[in-house]
This record gives structure tokens, sequence and C-alpha cells, in this order.
């Protein structure tokens, strides 16, 4: 007789869970949804993994869902901070607000190679690449679960699943009837408040709900942030087997940031975010229905900044503090020109003005447009499919990125197909891949096979291998940045330009693991082994040979001096290249103990071996490769979180976080071990006509810790200090 226990799940409505997008679950047991309780009841379901809801016992790759148990227990007070829990995750913060989140710690502060989905749509940006984690508009408060897959997923999501996909799963409005408020005050100024509302009229279920956030970030350094958000999200039910639902919002944030250097200088950025999605969903039967969903994302970066005049910036060096005033650029002009001018003569022999640096680091507008259709069958017993396909448009405008008015697109064509098949009462096989067509690029096929092999209801064998790929962004296929004096119209040096036809990073996996569900004790365990070899990593580095503006100039003598100059600024340009390799073997493992409805321990941890090279520069033909891979990525990373509620509404968790020594690329620094302690203090009271939850925050009370930048010479530091916090919550 075929072991029922691991199929619980086989058939929950499509109105609900056909595709990411519209995975809501529903407190009504009356409707055709389910209440959060039925996730976790027997064994934990999820939606990220292949496309179809199944037991964490049946996915084919490693998982951490954090729920919103954990999310309460926790002591942090935005997204990233969270996935921390996460094993082999790496967060960094390189501004108060800006945020990075990396799996293994191969990116810099815009890491490229994590598809994050809200409720089933991709925030991405497609140019710069990265997740604007400020930008994003979503409360803790209303977040139902954060599916992470540990590992490439590209067979389900397409390239940019690279490194792993974050699926944030938030509540149904139906399920956060009422109007709340919400505000935390503490470290940095802190100040952040909230407010919504949701409500049912008929068959139509809404929620508005509106934040503004400010805060002073690191001691130390001038990256303060204020950020206002708005959105609604709405769902229409059109009968019993039909369901619309729509999502708008609009973000608007400041941001103070940059690092005090001859060239750079502290900067404000206006950055403004704004998405629309639209999503039908149709229910012919348990076995068989389908979705349609649009989105729209919007992002613009406002970047553009001036440093001081050049003769400002010659004064300003530090070699030459000792002299009078009044001969720093005369002596800069003498010594770069071997004596033949002064500096109003180097000016004028150079075609130079004394002018400002006209500069942009990320200064951009871009758009994505997304349509995708699903389909989830049963064509025969013991197999379902989610299958579907979907076109992409992309979009960016950056003068200063681009050196180009007009914008820079590209189109994405995708066809996949995932199954699971019981191929014998104990055996399920997971197959399923990914084709992909970029405008002007080679097809790319992701595939992705996995076995899992219940030895009985609570233990479960998994070994599965895929193939993922991360495409180049638009930036890096088309960046011609460069630095101007005085104007737009006076280009001086070239900073970076793209100057290859770039191919796809490739990454291979192959692991084998264990889940073990434990009813009877409330205790999940997973274990997962693995190797991964990632392949043609797009490479930044600095090639000498790249030539500046000559400026219109033809005397060789004067060249020179202007080679001089540009040096003076940087020598070359930085490009990409497919170079890198690297090869990481692992193990990692989490434990989710829960003995009664009052409490909760998790544990997370992974160890990582790591091997690889990167290049680094290219001088007169002759390259400079720094094996460096593994001083980059840390060796271990290690969470814990306990809590307790007792009988009088009173909760206490505390929490641990450690990530070993790692060095952050781009612009980011080596950085010690990051350990941190957190616990939180929570008080429910429970009034006629309201409810009141109070809490108070204690962050990385262990000891300080240095984050993203630490560089003694220039004295930049992002440092972790103790942090409080109290949080008001008020529910009517």
């Amino acid at each position: 007789m075929r072991n029922r226990r691991h199929r619980t799940f086989r058939h929950i409505p499509f109105v609900i869970l056909v595709t990411l997008s519209s995975s809501k679950a529903y407190s009504d047991a009356d409707s055709t949804g389910f209440s959060e309780s039925y996730f976790y009841d027997d064994l934990p379901v999820v939606l990220s993994a292949s496309r179809l809801s199944q037991s964490q016992a049946n996915t084919p790759t490693a998982m951490t869902v954090i729920d919103k148990k954990m999310i309460q227990a926790s002591a942090a007070l935005n997204l990233p901070d969270l996935l921390r829990l996460a094993p082999g995750f790496t967060i960094g913060f390189y501004s108060g607000a800006g945020a990075t989140v990396t799996y293994h710690g191969h990116a810099d502060e815009y890491a490229r190679d994590m598809q994050v989905l809200i409720d089933g749509r991709s925030v991405y940006d497609p140019v710069y690449g990265g997740i604007p984690w400020s930008e994003l508009s979503l409360s803790l408060d209303e977040i139902l679960r954060i599916e992470v897959i540990r590992g490439p997923n590209a067979a389900a999501y397409g390239s940019n699943s690279y490194a792993g996909v974050i699926n944030v799963v938030t509540d149904h409005p139906r399920d956060l009837l009422g109007t709340s408020f919400s505000t935390t005050i503490g470290y940095g100024k802190a100040r952040y408040f909230e407010a919504a509302h949701a409500a049912s009229v008929k068959n139509f279920d809404y929620r508005i709900a509106t934040s503004y956030k400010e805060d002073e970030g690191f001691d130390d350094r001038d990256d303060s942030s204020r950020a206002r958000w708005l959105k609604f999200d709405g769902d229409y039910r059109i009968g019993m087997d039909n369901t619309l639902r729509t999502s708008l919002g609009v973000v608007h944030g400041n941001y103070d940031e940059g690092l005090s250097t001859l060239l750079q200088k502290e900067r404000e950025l206006d950055n403004r975010y704004n998405y629309q999605s639209i999503e039908w969903s149709r229910f012919l039967s348990p076995a068989n229905s389908f979705s349609v969903q649009f989105y729209h994302n919007y992002y613009s970066i406002y970047d553009l900044y001036r440093t001081p005049r050049l003769s400002e910036q010659i004064i300003a060096i530090e070699e030459l503090q000792s002299l009078d005033e009044s001969v720093r650029t005369d002596y800069f002009a003498g010594l770069i020109s071997g004596g033949a001018y002064d500096f109003d003569a180097l000016l004028d022999e150079l075609n130079l003005t004394d002018s400002p640096f006209l500069f942009s680091w990320i200064g951009l507008k871009s758009h994505r447009y997304d349509l995708e259709l699903e389909h989830t069958l049963e064509p025969v017993d013991d197999l379902r499919i989610a299958w579907g396909f979907g076109a992409r448009h992309d979009r960016g405008e950056s003068y200063w990125l681009f050196h180009r008015k007009d914008p820079v697109s590209r189109d994405l064509y995708r066809l996949f197909l995932n199954a699971e098949w019981y191929a014998t009462p104990n055996t399920v096989i997971n197959a399923g891949g990914m084709l992909e067509k970029f405008e002007d690029k080679e097809r790319l096929f992701s595939p992705r096979l996995g076995i899992n092999y219940h030895l009985d209801p609570s233990n479960t064998i998994r070994i599965s291998g895929s193939r993922s790929y991360r495409m180049p962004t638009i930036y890096e296929d088309n960046v011609n940045l460069a630095v101007y004096l005085g104007s737009a119209d006076d280009e001086l040096n070239t900073w970076i330009v793209s100057t290859e036809d770039l191919d796809p990073q490739r990454i291979d996996r192959i692991e084998t693991g264990y889940f073990g569900n434990f009813t009877e004790y409330g205790l999940n365990f997973d274990l997962c082994l693995f190797h991964e070899q990632y392949t043609d990593i797009i490479d930044q580095y600095r090639d000498f040979g790249l030539p500046d503006p000559d400026r219109g100039l033809t005397d060789p003598f004067a060249l020179s001096v202007l080679d001089e100059l540009h040096s003076f600024l940087q020598s070359g340009a930085f490009t990409y290249t497919n170079f890198g390799t690297v090869e990481i073997d692992g193990v990692e493992f989490e434990l989710d103990y829960r003995p009664t409805i009052r409490d909760i321990l998790f544990l997370g941890f992974s160890y990582l071996h790591v091997s690889g090279n990167e290049l680094k520069r290219l001088k007169k033909g002759d390259y400079s490769i720094k094996e460096n891979a593994q001083d980059k990525i840390p060796k271990r990373t290690f969470s814990l979180i306990a809590g307790h509620s007792f009988d009088d509404g009173f909760t206490m968790s505390t929490a641990y976080y450690f990530t070993d020594e790692m060095a952050w690329p781009g612009e980011g620094d080596t950085v010690p071990n990051y350990s941190r302690w957190d616990i939180k203090l929570n008080k429910k009271l429970n009034l006629s006509n309201s409810d009141i939850d109070i809490s108070l925050v204690l962050q990385n009370l262990h000891k300080d810790n240095f984050d993203f930048y630490h560089d003694k010479r220039i004295n930049e530091h992002n440092i972790w200090k103790k942090r409080a916090y109290l949080q008001v919550k008020i529910s009517i």
C-alpha cells in the first residue's frame, strides 16, 4: 500500500498555489485556502523548489523555511537580517540601509547571483544587478514565511537563480483584517512608522499599507537614510474557480552614501521604485489549473555628483601636505611634465579647465516587463507537472553608465517544465529544465534531476544534480563609465568599459542529503553535502592597456603628459571577462525543534572548503592572477534562535550569528569574523477593542563587528555596535 504520508498535499487547490505569485495561505477554514498551521501540522509544505506544492521531504534541493514564528522570535528589523538564519548565507551592510545578500559569499555590494521573489514577482534589477533591499515595500509583520533554496534553481526560475532563490510569501489580506499601527525607535535615531488597513467587501479582499523609515546608519559615517512607501494588494474571487490578484506599490528613498576620497565624495542618492502586478488564476480541478501573470518594475537612482575642482584635489594630496599651498598645483604640474609646465600652462596645453569632476557610480533608470503563463496538471496517476512559458523585456537608461542617451534593452523568451513522479511507493523523482533565449545570446538550457527515497515516514534520503547560469547584466555587457571634467561634454578619464561579448557564468552542483521529520517530537532535521563548480565567472579586472581620451592632442610630449595626468586619476580602466573558476565542497545542516507550541529552537551551520582563482589585472599583455577565492568566501557560518512564550503573554527569545573572516569584492574590504548576539523581549496585551504588542530588541550585545568596509588606510569602517530598539504595535 502506498505511503500516503508523503503525499498529503498533492492536490492543494491551484487557485491558491499554482505559481509562487499565488502562494497565499488563507485563514478561513471554510474557504478554498489553508491556514499556516495546515502547512506545518505534518510535513512542511513548500512551493519554491519545483513550482509544485511539495512536502519538504520531497523537494530535490536543500531548503530553509523561515516561518512567522521564527520571524517573531528573531530580533531582526529588516529582511536581509532574517536571512542570516539560512546556512551558508552571507549578509553585509555597505551603508546603514544598503544591504547585500549572497549564498557562499562570492558577491560585492550588488549581489548579482541571487533571485528574490515576492509572491512570485522577481525584484532583481536587470541593469546594475542585485536586489534593491532598501526599496522593497515589505513589512516583516506581513510575511507568512520565507522559502530559501540553498543552491542553484534555474530549472524552475531561470538564469540569475544562480546561487539560490529567496521566495517571500506574504499573508493574504483576509488574514490581516482590521487596522494596525507600528512604531520603532532606537539606535542611530531610528524612527520607523507603519500603518495598514485590510478589509473584505463581498468577494473582494484588499489591504493598503504605508511606511516611513528614518535612520542615521553606522556611527562615524554619513550614511543616513529616509524612505517611504505606499502599496495596495487586492484579491477578487470570480466565482469558485477564478481569482484575480493585483498588487501596486511606490517607494521613494533618500540615502547618504559614498566614501570620502579625492575622486569620490559622500553624496545623497535619490531612489524611486514602483511596481504593478496582476494575475489571473483558474482552478479547473485539483489536478488541472493554470494562471497568467504580468508585472512591471521600475527603478531609478539619481546619483550625479561633483568633486572638488582639479586644483583643490591636487592640494589635498597627502604626500604634498608639507608644501606651501600656493605652489602645490605648480609642483604637481611640474612633476608630471618633467618641469615643462606650471599649472596654468598645463591646463592650456592639455585642453583642460580647473573644474570639478562630474561623476556617477550607479545613476540609472530601469524597467522590467514580464508575462508568464503556467499550467499545472496530473496527466496520469503518480505524475504531476508544472510547465509554462514567458517573455520579458528589460530596459535601462543611463548616460553616465553607458555613455549614450538612448535606452539599452534586452528581450528574453523562456519555456520550462518541472515534474514530480512517484516511481515507486517510496521513491520520488523530480526532473525539470528551463530553456531560455536572451537577445543576442546563445540559448541556455538549465536541467535538474533529483531522487528522494523515503526510508520510512520520518526519514528521507535525496540526491540531485543541476546546472544553472547567471546572465551578464545589462551593465556588464554595455558599461562605458567615465570621469568628466566640468560637464558631460568633456570626458577626461575612462573608468569602466565593456570590451567583450560576455558569456553567462555557470554553476554545476551535486548534492546528497538527509531530511528527518519527527512529528511526535516536533523535530525537523536537514543535512546536505554538496560539490559546486563555478566556471566562466564574470571577473572585473584592470586592463592597463585600455586607452583614455586624447582630448584632440597630437603632440607626442603633450600626450605623454596627459597619460601622466590619467595615472593620477586611474591608469587604464576596469573591464569584465569570463575567467574565474571556483570549486566548493561543503556540508550544511539545520535543526528545527518545537517540542510545544510555546517553544522554538533553530540551529543552522555551514562549513566550506574553497579553491579557485580570479583575474585581477592585465598589464603589457601579462596576466596577474591571485588565487584568493578561499580568502573571499567565509569558511563557516552559524545561526541559532531559541525562544519561549509564557502564560501571561510574555515571550523571550535570543539569537546568535557567526560568519568567518572573509573579503568583500568590489568596493568592500577584508573583514574579521562577525559574531553577534541578540535578545528580544515581547509582551502582548489583549484589550477589549485592540491588541497591543510591545517589544524590546537588543542587538549585537557580544562585541563590536566590522561590516563590509574595514580600511585602516583611509579610516573607513562600518562598525556594528550595541543597539537597542523599542517597538510598539497596535491592532484594532
